[in-house]
């Protein structure tokens, strides 16, 4: 019973292929949520979601430089924030106008496939996870908690409503993809003097690939082959106010994590690791089993057994990752280089029935229905509506997920529990290989409905709809700030002269102290060297017009550099 306990009281809702954080010291982050987790690389022994990105752009074919570790120059404001016990700079980009310090982030696209178990979209990331996309006012570590807050909306990362944020990404990066061709072609007479921008065009458009990934891999992990209940958005669960609200949803993402495997959460911890936590629906058990779109009946693994992928669940994801990436880079001016794709790959639609039909059978559902681990070889089994363990549930749902689950509520709860499990295992035993279950048989859990019957909407935290604009809406400017090297032709549409004679004046603000006149000056000169001509207004070098030139701007300063003219 202790055991038990302690299983139960350190679960969480589910995650799928697992990501990781790793701090400067190879530990693994701590605080594991907000601010904390934009500040550290997310690399480590178990970052399934990096690893999938990485084999499939090998698959691809896509140049190994994409690979690379990517630098961003963000200049932001000399504030800090809280980070655990500790104040940290702020990562959030500022107008470059009144920027006062100059941050480096460095990650790799392969570890932002990772992005959505530890922020919200990528405008949150940029923002350095530094408040609560949720607009409640909740402190930024506890609202990137995924026990508390980020699980229990993350029915988007199960079907179907992953196909559709798929989708979305999917489209987003389809038009940066357009947007970064169009900008190659605007350079074509520069000579390649501008190659580093078209590169980091393409990256970001890759990026948002990475991000949008995320959801196709889900959907090929084992335990989120299914209709997990709720929304991607708090505001559509029952309850009379937001706290009613999220009781609600962090109870049914606790069940929904019990079925789906608890191995990612248990295995790792000091008490268990001389366990086999071989929790279905991830784990190889025989019957676990998915259907695919065409009516194939084959096994599949999920998170942390990455490495035994089945052969027809290797090849069918591999075919729908590969060809959204290639669709992706091959609409870019392909700055990299051409890709040259491996053989035994078959084209398909990414965001169709193909990449998003598979489901789990019913059998492999009611096999998710509890907690599996060999203790000394022994297998234990703890069903999720055993008496303890539907009492146990809400206990968790107050230590992790902060919600204090008033007794109608955990009453409501397990009544819904016993209904659900009792009818699965009907359903199973009649029709065993048969995917009722997972396409919402199942029915309403405490009022909440599978997630196939909510709307293939945008969630109120995604990213903003292109183009990013440094004049745009607040997300949409973070955004073309932090990556303000990929939108250089946004950036020449709205800087005037007036507007590069306010970042010399700023960088002379004898008020700066000596770091923020050093930022001040770079940032200066980043979008100066974009405007610069080579000489004076009446005679310059033609043959090397600045970059802005070439996307249409006419707006000029003159000198013979930009850092000469920024500050003298």
């Amino acid at each position: 019973m202790r055991a038990a306990a302690l299983l139960l009281l350190t679960a969480s809702p589910a995650l799928a292929w697992e990501s990781v954080c790793i701090d400067a010291q190879g530990r693994p982050c701590a605080p594991a949520a907000g601010p904390n987790t934009a500040r550290n690389r997310w690399l480590g022994p178990l970052d399934e979601h990096r690893q999938l990105w990485d084999l499939t752009r090998l698959k691809a074919g896509l140049p190994a430089a994409v690979a690379n570790a990517i630098t961003l120059d963000v200049y932001t404001a000399s504030a800090s924030v809280q980070v655990g016990a500790a104040l940290a700079p702020t990562l959030a980009p500022a107008p470059f106008e009144s920027a006062t310090r100059k941050r480096q982030r460095t990650f790799t696209i392969a570890e932002l496939a990772q992005l959505p178990d530890f922020s919200y979209a990528l405008w949150d990331w940029a923002s350095g996870n530094e408040q609560c996309p949720l607009l409640d006012g909740t402190d930024p570590t506890l609202c990137h908690d995924f026990a508390s807050h980020m699980g229990p909306v993350n029915s988007n990362h199960f079907a179907p409503q992953a196909q559709g944020f798929y989708a979305r990404y999917h489209a987003r990066a389809l038009v940066r993809a357009a947007e970064c061709k169009a900008f190659s072609d605007a350079l074509a007479g520069s000579g390649g003097r501008f190659a580093a921008y078209e590169k980091a065009c393409e990256l970001e458009a890759l990026t948002l690939e990475a991000v949008g990934h995320h959801f196709l891999q889900d959907a090929w992990s084992m335990g989120h082959m299914w209709q997990r209940w709720g929304s991607a958005n708090l505001s559509e669960f029952p309850g009379a106010s937001t706290d009613e609200k999220r009781d609600r949803a962090v109870l049914v993402a606790l069940v929904s994590g019990f079925i789906h495997g608890a191995r990612g959460v248990l295995q790792q911890l000091p008490n268990w690791t001389s366990y086999d936590v071989n929790d279905a629906m991830c784990a190889p058990w025989p019957d676990v089993r998915f259907v695919d779109h065409d009516g194939t009946l084959s096994p599949a693994v999920g998170d942390d057994y990455l490495g035994q992928m089945t052969p027809l669940q290797s090849q069918r994801f591999y075919d729908c990752a590969t060809s959204g990436v290639l669709a992706v880079y091959q609409s870019t001016g392909m700055a990299h280089g051409p890709a040259s794709p491996q053989p035994g790959l078959a084209s398909v639609d990414p965001t169709g029935e193909v990449c998003f039909g598979q489901r789990a059978t019913n059998q492999a559902m009611v096999r998710g229905m509890a907690i599996h681990l060999k203790v000394l070889g022994v297998q234990a089994d703890l069903p999720v509506d055993a008496r303890f363990a539907s009492w146990m549930i809400p206990q968790v749902a107050r230590a992790t997920g902060k919600v204090p689950v008033a007794k109608k509520t955990k009453n409501e709860f397990r009544m819904s529990l016993m209904r659900v499990t009792t009818l699965a295992r009907i359903e199973a035993k009649d029709h065993p290989t048969a995917t009722t279950l997972a396409d919402g048989a199942m029915g309403d859990f405490m009022g909440i409905s599978p997630n196939g019957q909510y709307p293939l909407v945008a969630a109120s935290y995604e990213d903003p709809a292109l183009p990013w604009r440094p004049d745009g809406p607040a997300r949409a400017a973070t955004l073309a700030r932090a990556f303000h090297q990929a939108h250089a032709a946004e950036w020449c549409a709205v800087t005037d002269v007036a507007a590069l004679g306010s970042l010399k004046t700023h960088a002379a603000d004898p008020t700066l102290d000596s770091e923020a006149r050093a930022a001040a000056c770079s940032a200066c000169t980043e979008l100066v060297q974009r405007h610069l001509r080579l000489g004076t207004s009446a005679s310059w070098d033609t043959a090397r017009e600045p970059l802005c030139h070439f996307v249409g701007s006419t707006q000029y300063v003159y000198g013979s550099s930009a850092a000469a003219w920024c500050c003298p």
